[in-house]
């Protein structure tokens, strides 16, 4: 019988552990319902003592109030059974290191103390190869690096907070064209971050057209009580495929046909357009480039960036676009 009841002892404060928060406190009730839907019946007296049992072994702070809440110390270490092994380790730092400025700040700070624990495992593998994984691998861009546009913390965590609660935004913003600040009362649906840019995808008001704030531009910003409205069937990466943020020329797709150098239809070759895309040698030793894409700001920008390997043979309207540009640039430099 003391073996049964020392197990069950066990497995009631092993439950409560489990569900004492981080982040606000949460009262003996809350912990009597908690256990309640796991199947234990348990008193309210019972878990005071369990409550003020563990807190004499684990970092678990009151308010000290005759009715106590109860939470983790901020600075507590992960309780975790089994311990983080050295791969999950990796992983969290990896998160830290790439996602930081991707996560509302709820969730940064719960992965806080896991971020703590992974450095403390990875300190111990001096000589591992997992430990030095983020030193041996990293992302890059080709494209000219520019600085990231300032965010007020505050705003960005109230984007983040009625994003996570679907909640109405309040806010004020000024347009990339105008220095005016403009009030606006948003739905939002979500934020994509283009390069070192992250802007808001949302409807304004009760209007249904989908609009893209820049984030930066936000000078304030209040989560409402009210909830935000979605669009039925929305979904933010049918709406990125559309095009949405590529700044699309004309309508639908067209037939590009352009005459690349040898050297730089190879890249292409092994890194295609799309699954549309032909090359084809010509006698002069060039390559034929034939493919359906959208016509966007993007595409224009990145074939300007190979100078005179390329020529623009069709559509006729992007060529002589490309005409006008490339003569712009003459009458500029003289």
């Amino acid at each position: 019988m003391g073996s049964s009841k020392s197990y069950e002892t066990l497995k009631r404060q092993w439950l409560l552990l489990n569900r004492i928060p981080r982040r606000g406190r949460k009262g003996t009730k809350y912990f009597q319902q908690a256990l309640g839907e796991m199947g234990l019946d348990v008193s309210l007296r019972t878990i005071q003592r369990d409550l003020k049992e563990l807190s004499r072994q684990f970092p678990l702070v009151s308010d000290d109030e005759r009715i106590s809440g109860w939470k983790w110390a901020e600075d507590a270490a992960v309780f975790d059974i089994p311990g983080m092994d050295p791969h999950a380790a990796l992983a969290f730092k990896m998160i830290d290191l790439h996602l930081g400025n991707m996560l509302p700040e709820s969730c940064l700070n719960f992965l806080k103390p896991y971020g703590r624990c992974a450095n403390e495992v990875l300190a111990k593998l001096e000589n591992g190869g997992v430990a030095k994984w983020p030193q041996k691998i990293t992302r890059i861009s080709r494209h000219l690096t520019l600085e990231s546009p300032a965010i007020d913390p505050l705003i960005l965590s109230a984007v983040y907070d009625g994003l996570l609660l679907e909640k109405q935004l309040e806010l004020a913003y000024n347009n990339r064209t105008d220095s005016k600040t403009q009030p606006a009362k948003v739905h939002p649906l979500g934020l994509v971050f283009v390069d070192n840019v992250a802007y808001l995808v949302c409807t304004f008001w009760d209007y249904e057209d989908l609009r893209q704030i820049a984030v930066h531009r936000i000078t304030s910003a209040q989560v409402l009580d009210e909830p935000a409205t979605l669009p039925v069937d929305f979904k933010l990466k049918a709406y990125i495929a559309k095009g949405n943020f590529n700044f699309p020329q004309s309508e639908g797709s067209i037939k590009l046909e352009c005459l690349f150098d040898a050297y730089v239809a190879k890249h292409l070759a092994e890194s295609p357009l799309n699954q549309t895309q032909q090359l084809k040698p010509q006698p002069d030793g060039k390559i034929l480039l034939t493919a359906d894409v959208e016509d966007t700001a993007q595409l224009r920008w990145w074939l300007l960036a190979f100078g005179d390997q390329v020529e623009v043979l069709n559509p006729l309207e992007l060529r002589r676009h490309m005409r006008e540009t490339c003569q712009n640039m003459v009458g500029m430099y003289g």
